[in-house]
């Protein structure tokens, strides 16, 4: 599939990616992720670039879609790692502030209440 310059900075920005970033991780100089992003792009480098650059940023998460770019929607496995992350820092967050206790309606509560 062949991605217009317009995507790549679609891609880019929706990835916070910047074009050294992008370049180092594609294998190409920021002068060609240039010259392929400018609106006449696609003329100015060989189409095996264009590839490139989109499996860089498809594999960063980047889905391309007609005419648009959105993000990869997470697997399964990526959705229970983060699951498990999450559960890991309430139990660390739990085995913390059970060191501490609980605060009073005083402590919470001003004279008006708030």
């Amino acid at each position: 599939m062949l991605i217009t310059p317009a995507q790549v900075r679609a891609a880019r920005a929706l990835l916070r990616l910047d074009q050294a970033t992008l370049a180092r991780n594609a294998g190409i100089s920021v002068i060609t992720l240039r010259r392929l992003e400018d609106p006449h792009g696609l003329s100015t480098v060989a189409p095996t670039t264009n590839d490139i650059v989109r499996q860089a940023l498809e594999k960063a998460g980047a889905e391309f879609i007609d005419r648009g770019v959105r993000r990869q929607a997470p697997s399964a496995e990526e959705i229970e790692e983060k699951k498990r992350r999450i559960d890991q820092l309430v139990a660390d967050y739990a085995v913390r502030m059970a060191n501490f206790p609980p605060l009073t309606d005083d402590e919470l509560y001003d004279e008006n209440g708030l």
